[in-house]
């Protein structure tokens, strides 16, 4: 019996837009939940796989804590407002996977290599096996390199989204199976796909 097919979708820069970091004025996720908003047709775009039959999974480094800037509850409440603006427009996921941990981190308990941080495929493998997702017939949707690599780690298609403000996090070594503009791009790649296989 084949497996589920999944869609892993990093959150922010696909999903939520990119504030600028208080430290660095870099874009980087948001740190509190006022700093939250949905990108353009996100959404829709979550809802439409949905209605495919796909399984959703989001799949998101959150290394604030780690780094000690804000606390593991503050990155909760960052990620309840995510999903509470994605309800509010009859969307979501099945699932999510945030990875904590960083290696430079102040946290000891947050800090050090794991095997969620992505690249790694972590996050993704363990989705996989609770959820009896086929590797091989899901796609990673991201807007990093890191994202990239961990789809590919992981055994997915992948999509990178040039979201302009992740830029800093794109050095154009990941190759990517699929380029698109945003995240209704990606789904209307990955939907494509599936029909014509």
């Amino acid at each position: 019996m084949t497996g589920a097919r999944a869609a892993f979708v990093d959150r922010d820069g696909v999903v939520d837009a990119l504030v600028p970091d208080p430290a660095t004025g870099e874009p980087e996720s948001p740190l509190g939940p006022d700093d939250v908003a949905l990108l353009p047709g996100a959404a829709s775009a979550l809802r439409a796989l949905s209605e495919a039959g796909w399984v959703i999974v989001c799949v998101s480094n959150q290394p604030a804590a780690a780094k000690g800037t804000v606390t593991v509850e503050r990155l909760g409440e960052v990620h309840a407002r995510v999903l509470a603006l994605l309800a509010a427009e009859g969307a979501g996921f099945d699932a999510f996977k945030l990875c904590l941990h960083h290696p430079g981190g102040i946290v000891p308990e947050l800090t050090g290599e794991c095997d969620c941080r992505k690249p790694a495929p972590g996050m993704l493998l363990s989705a996989a096996r609770e959820l009896g997702i086929d590797l091989e017939r899901s796609w990673m949707i991201g807007d990093t390199d890191s994202d990239v690599l961990a789809g590919q780690a992981a055994g997915c298609k992948t999509v990178l989204v040039e979201h302009p403000p992740s830029v800093h996090k794109r050095n154009g070594l990941a190759r990517a199976d699929v380029v698109a503009p945003d995240l209704t791009g990606a789904v209307t790649v990955v939907l494509g796909f599936d029909r014509v296989n």
